[in-house]
């Protein structure tokens, strides 16, 4: 028994020194690869790098086996515990290493020089050592609970909108017989970009467009105000020198679980009582407000 708990003690000191040398080194390697990146991009946009010079083919290895040391050892420091790949920080260190593992699959060889752009997703790691990024996504975490019903609403108004221009403009453009480019269309006008290479022709179509963007811009503000809204309380909870950004996402996650547990029966048949509650809750006060006026 002394024996086994020895060696978990010796594994969990070697593992916590690798870790904390890995550490220190993270960062520049991480700059360092996103930068040979963009020079093997500016001089052979085209090719793979097995195609370029060995230094850059080399480079990459070095780096890719430093990351894949770096998730196996975290992997192991984090036996006994959640799942290491399924957690936040897992998924990020297995992205680091992806671009380079995936090369191997003879499918993807012909795309190599596509893949290897995915390498700036190493720069997700930042996320484990930057308060600022987690306080980041922190707000944005907030945000998403309040950007979910915005979205659905979103995604009506854009199925509403693109079949009904399908329908109607489309016999007086070609462009509009494709939902993809209305889909295109619909984007860009919705987000008041408005590139002008588009646009209905006929008067139905230009109706339908009109009171899209009025509820398009009513919806936009409305995520711009659910965005804002998590970022002011985020930030002035990040005033506090104590307050943890990552523990903040555990508790957040949790206050919506009992929410939604207790909005469960919304959209079922047992909703269907809860139309009447208002109406005794108004009359009450009502009832009150009569009593104390007299």
């Amino acid at each position: 028994m002394n024996d086994t708990s020895n060696q978990v003690e010796l594994l969990d000191g070697v593992t916590k020194t690798a870790v904390d040398a890995i550490d220190l080194i993270v960062k520049p390697v991480v700059w360092y690869s996103i930068a040979m990146l963009a020079v093997e991009c500016h001089y052979y946009p085209t090719s793979a790098s097995r195609e370029n010079p060995l230094f850059f083919l080399w480079s990459e290895r070095v780096v890719a086996c430093l990351f894949t040391l770096e998730f196996i050892i975290r992997w192991v420091r984090h036996k006994g515990q959640k799942f290491f790949p399924l957690t936040p920080f897992g998924i990020i260190d297995f992205m680091a290493i992806l671009p380079f593992w995936i090369g191997f699959i003879p499918a993807v060889k012909p795309y190599l020089h596509l893949v290897r752009t995915l390498r700036v997703m190493r720069m997700l790691k930042f996320f484990r050592y930057s308060r600022g990024l987690q306080v980041v996504a922190l707000g944005f975490y907030r945000a998403y609970f309040n950007l979910k019903p915005l979205m659905l609403a979103t995604l009506m108004v854009l199925l509403f909108t693109m079949f009904a221009l399908y329908q109607v403009e489309g016999p007086h453009q070609e462009e509009f017989r494709s939902l993809f480019t209305i889909s295109w269309f619909l984007e860009v006008t919705g987000t008041t970009v408005g590139y002008g290479d588009l646009s209905p022709s006929s008067t139905g179509g230009k109706a339908i467009v009109m009171v899209y963007m009025i509820a398009g811009l009513a919806i936009f503000m409305a995520c711009f105000s659910a965005i804002t809204k998590a970022f002011e309380k985020v930030f002035s909870q990040a005033e506090n020198p104590e307050f943890n950004p990552l523990q903040e996402f555990i508790i957040v996650r949790r206050k919506r679980e009992k929410l939604e547990e207790l909005f469960k029966d919304v959209g079922t048949t047992n909703a269907d009582a809860a139309w009447e509650e208002p109406e005794e809750e108004i009359s009450l006060a009502e009832e009150q407000t009569d009593s104390t006026t007299q």
